[in-house]
């Protein structure tokens, strides 16, 4: 399959979850410093974990784009504007604004050809964005197991990228992917993954959300379920929180988080990575 590394890339092959917390945005880095400790690393974000890496993207690129390529990504972005997070347009492109622009002058009934965006067209471009803003960095998102599969005999995305990696790393998990995975729910690329993985591989863990819902107690049902599986949790830090809060629940520093990952990949030591 095109979209994934062959399984005989030497060094450590590595799936990169990601949701929707704002740490996202620190993934791109994250998999810069994976790659850069010898791992091949394929990036499997959410829907909304999208959504932060398109915001970093922006940040990276800056006001003034000093390529034609950047320049094209930068309109990209531009053009994800006019979308919500549910595939309807906004702008000068939703149904609202159709609403009144398609409405006949004589009559006022709305035109029967209202232009709408197909959502398996903005699922499209929502993957082929990222690929495009980060032309360093491997993507698979929820769109490509669809695409991947049209009979009996097809590939099966989330099985293959099972196969293929040595570790599962989530970093940010939020707590709403926390809560699927502890219940089991695997409706979309990522939770297909877990639901499917291997627990006899190393599967690591880096929560991020806002303090009060990490001290919610059923945040930490949810992480006692996930230790209790096997999986290897990297403890949040305590800090000044995007929202303002402060307190407990940002995601662990890059470094903590590679090392982590290192320890546990194959013939590595096993360490524990926090107090619990």
């Amino acid at each position: 399959m095109s979209w994934l590394p062959p399984s005989s890339t030497s060094g450590p092959r590595v799936i990169l979850g990601c949701t929707g917390s704002v740490a996202t945005v620190k993934v791109p880095e994250l998999a810069r410093r994976l790659q850069e400790r010898g791992a091949t690393v394929v990036i499997v974000p959410t829907k909304n974990g999208c959504h932060f890496l398109r915001c970093q993207s922006k940040v990276d690129i800056g006001p003034a784009p000093a390529n034609p390529h950047r320049r094209a990504a930068s309109n990209l972005i531009r053009s994800e504007r006019k979308f919500t997070k549910n595939g309807e347009l906004r702008g000068s492109d939703s149904e609202e604004q159709n609403s009144s622009s398609d409405q006949c002058s004589r009559c006022g009934n709305r035109s029967p050809f209202v232009r709408r965006r197909e959502p398996q067209l903005q699922m499209e471009n929502e993957g082929a964005s990222l690929k495009s803003l980060y032309p360093d960095l491997n993507f698979v998102v929820d769109d490509d197991e669809w695409a991947a599969w049209s009979g009996r005999g097809d590939p099966v995305l989330h099985i293959q990228l099972r196969d293929w990696a040595q570790l599962l790393v989530i970093a940010p998990l939020d707590a709403n992917t926390m809560a699927k995975m502890a219940q089991g729910l695997c409706d979309n690329l990522l939770t297909c993954v877990v639901r499917a993985w291997d627990v006899t591989r190393p599967l690591v863990f880096c929560p991020a959300m806002n303090t009060h819902m990490y001290k919610h107690p059923l945040t930490m049902k949810h992480t006692t379920i996930l230790k209790e599986l096997g999986y290897i949790e990297v403890c949040v830090v305590s800090k000044r929180l995007a929202c303002g809060d402060v307190g407990p629940g940002a995601m662990a520093e890059v470094d903590n988080i590679v090392n982590a990952v290192m320890q546990e990949l194959p013939d590595a030591q096993r360490i524990t990575h926090g107090p619990f």
